[in-house]
């Protein structure tokens, strides 16, 4: 998937799971997952090219960047399977990727799903990453950077002020 261009899908079957399971797979990514996939992709060169030396040194220590995120490709609300925190089943979106991807993709596909009892099961349609989606986090990084230069040539320099002039 790039940020700005085609994505590419896969449909799966989706089983909806309980609460607890939900948080059972979640907590489990929160402590141990979420860190270890990080320093995996980082000791592996996996973000070369895409961070640089100090944010890879900080992946390495299991931390990514402020605008970057771990993403699960196949929902945990969707399996009973403890391999829902696989590392397969992870990738590094930047966060704007993330945040478009469960608003568009997810958001109108769990509509209908959220009504639906325990065990019930769907069709749902997966975008596909790579385990880090190095394009688009450089395009998206490209056009933040832009777009702070933009807003840094439309600030106005006040006058200075110059103390003891009457």
């Amino acid at each position: 998937m790039t940020y700005g261009g085609t994505m590419e899908f896969k449909q799966v079957v989706f089983t909806k799971v309980s609460p607890e399971t939900v948080k059972h797979h979640r907590r489990f990514f929160e402590r141990q997952v979420r860190r270890m996939f990080i320093k995996y992709l980082a000791y592996t060169n996996q973000f070369d090219g895409v961070l640089n030396d100090t944010e890879i040194e900080n992946a390495k220590l299991g931390h990514l960047p402020p605008d970057l995120d771990v993403h699960h490709i196949f929902p945990i609300a969707g399996s009973e399977s403890e391999d829902v925190n696989s590392f397969t089943n992870l990738t590094v979106l930047h966060k704007t990727t993330h945040v478009r991807i469960n608003r568009e993709v997810f958001a109108p596909q769990f509509k209908e799903i959220d009504h639906l009892p325990v065990g019930a099961q769907r069709l749902i349609r997966l975008p596909q990453f790579a385990p880090v989606d190095a394009e688009g986090i450089l395009q998206a990084r490209a056009e933040v950077a832009n777009r702070n230069n933009r807003q840094k040539k439309t600030v106005k320099r006040l006058p200075r002020i110059v103390e003891g002039r009457d």
